[in-house]
C-alpha cells in the first residue's frame, strides 16, 4: 500500500539539502519577517522563481542567499509563499503528523458530543488547513493550493491521531475544499467524503454549553457552524442566567448559535432573523433538539436591514453578528459605513438598560475602526453606551502573535444607559 509520504512525493520530492527542491528568492524584508515568525510571503516580495512551478509546489525560500524556510509557492496568488517550517526538513509527513498531534492535544479533552476547532491554519503551523470536530464527525477544509498537496498525509494520519489524542474514533470525515478563498489561489473546488455516512454529515448534532445544535457539515456555512463565537456566546449565557423575562433579537442568526444559547440560559423569547430558509430550518431543528416550546421563538426570513427598518419592538438583548463586510482593503470604507448603519438600526431596538452585542469578523477592519464605527452609530442615535465586555475569537482559534492576520473577530457588549 502506498504511504502518505509516497503519495505526496510528486510535490515534496527531496531533502532540501539535496538541491532538488526548487529555490524561490524573496526580498530581505520578507526574509526578515519570516525569521521573526510571520508565515506569509507576498507576491511582490518574490524576486526570483523557477518558471513553470505548479501552484502549491514545495520549495525552499531564501533571501540574499540565506535560507529562511520551506513551504508552498503559488505564483497565481497574492500570498505567493506560505512557510511550513523555518528549518530544513525532508520528512514533511512526519512534520505534519507531529503538528496534528500537538494541535489536538491543545484542545483535549473534549466531550463526546462537543464541537471544537482542532486545527486553525497558520496558528497551528499548518497554513491553509482548518479541521473542525462536531462530536465524532469531522470536517477538513483545504483553503490553498499547498494545503491540497498535504491532503494525502492529513487524510491518512488524522484518524489515528484523533483516536490517540481524543480517545475515540472518527465516525464521519469530509474534506470541504470549496471556500471562497480558493479562487484567489487559482485551484478547483471539491468536496470528498472520506469515511462514514453522508446522511450523518448532513444531519449532525452536537452540543455547546449544554445546548444542542443541528448542523449540515456538507453544505452549511463555514464548516457547518460558527465555532469562533463560542466564548462570546458563553459570556452572553452567563449574563442571561436566570433572566426569565428577557427578550432577545438574534440578527444574522444562521443556525441560532446566540439565540438558542439565550433560550437555554433562561430567556423568555428569541426572535431569529436571517435571509436563508435553510438557516431557519436549522434553528427549528435546534428548538426541537432542546425541547424548547415554539411559543418562545419567532423565525423571520428577511434581510436584516429591512427587518430593522420596519420592526418597532424593543429587546433586552440585540445580537448583530453579520458576515464579513470587508473581504479586502478596498472594501473597508464601505464596510465601516455598513457597520455604522447596522448598529444605528440595532441600537434603536435595545430597550434602556439593555444590551447590544455587536460583532465584526472582517480582519481588514481593525478593532479601533470597528469600535469607532459603533461609537459613531450610538452617538448619532444620541445614545450613551458603556462597554460591558470586549470579546474575541474562541480559545481554540489561537492567535499567532507574530501574525496579526490570525486575529480577526471583534465582539462588543454594550450596555444602553438610560437617558
Amino acid at each position: 500500500m502506498m504511504t502518505s509520504k509516497q503519495k505526496i512525493a510528486d510535490h515534496f520530492t527531496a531533502p532540501v539539502e539535496s538541491g532538488e527542491v526548487p529555490t524561490v528568492s524573496v526580498s530581505d524584508r520578507a526574509g526578515t519577517r519570516v525569521e521573526r515568525g510571520h508565515l506569509w510571503i507576498f507576491s511582490n516580495e518574490v524576486t526570483k522563481a523557477p518558471d513553470g512551478l505548479e501552484p502549491g509546489r514545495f520549495v525552499q525560500f531564501q533571501a540574499s542567499g540565506r535560507f529562511v524556510g520551506v513551504g508552498y509557492y503559488n505564483a497565481h496568488s497574492l500570498i505567493g509563499g506560505r512557510i511550513l517550517a523555518r528549518e530544513r526538513t525532508d520528512d514533511i509527513a512526519g512534520l505534519v503528523e507531529f503538528r496534528l498531534k500537538r494541535a489536538l492535544a491543545q484542545r483535549a479533552p473534549l466531550e463526546k458530543d462537543e464541537a471544537a476547532r482542532l486545527v486553525y491554519s497558520e496558528s497551528d503551523l499548518l497554513p491553509g488547513i482548518v479541521i473542525d470536530a462536531f462530536g465524532s464527525n469531522v470536517v477538513i477544509q483545504s483553503n490553498t493550493a499547498g494545503a491540497d498537496k498535504l491532503m494525502p498525509v492529513i487524510e491518512e494520519k488524522l484518524p489515528a491521531v484523533f483516536r490517540d489524542v481524543l480517545k475515540r474514533d472518527i465516525q464521519a470525515l469530509v474534506v470541504r475544499a470549496n471556500a471562497p478563498i480558493r479562487k484567489l489561489e487559482s485551484v478547483e473546488d471539491y468536496v470528498k467524503v472520506l469515511s462514514g455516512d453522508e446522511a450523518a454529515l448532513t444531519d449532525t448534532r452536537f452540543a455547546e454549553g449544554g445546548t444542542q445544535f443541528a448542523a449540515n457539515l456538507m453544505t452549511g456555512q463555514k464548516t457547518g457552524f460558527f465555532l469562533d463565537q463560542r466564548d462570546n456566546r458563553d459570556h452572553l449565557a452567563w449574563r442571561l442566567d436566570g433572566a426569565k423575562e428577557a427578550r432577545v433579537l438574534d440578527l444574522f442568526c444562521y443556525s441560532g448559535g446566540w439565540g438558542l444559547r439565550a433560550l437555554k440560559a433562561g430567556a423568555e423569547h428569541v426572535t431569529f432573523v436571517d435571509e436563508s430558509a435553510d438557516a431557519l430550518e436549522l434553528v427549528a431543528r435546534g428548538m426541537k433538539l432542546n425541547g424548547f416550546s415554539e411559543a418562545r421563538a419567532l423565525r423571520r426570513q428577511r434581510s436584516v436591514f429591512d427587518y430593522l427598518e420596519t420592526d418597532n419592538d424593543k429587546y433586552d438583548v440585540v445580537v448583530a453578528d453579520p458576515p464579513a463586510f470587508a473581504k479586502s482593503k478596498k472594501d473597508v470604507g464601505a464596510a465601516l459605513r455598513a457597520y455604522e448603519k447596522l448598529n444605528r438600526l440595532a441600537w434603536r431596538r435595545v430597550r434602556p438598560g439593555g444590551l447590544l452585542v455587536t460583532c465584526s469578523c472582517s480582519y481588514q477592519v481593525s478593532e479601533e475602526e470597528f469600535s469607532t464605527a459603533v461609537s459613531t452609530a450610538v452617538g448619532k442615535e444620541k445614545g450613551i453606551a458603556v462597554l460591558a465586555h470586549r470579546g474575541a475569537q474562541a480559545s481554540d482559534h489561537p492567535v499567532l502573535l507574530s501574525m496579526p492576520e490570525t486575529r480577526y473577530l471583534k465582539c462588543l457588549f454594550l450596555k444602553k444607559v438610560p437617558a
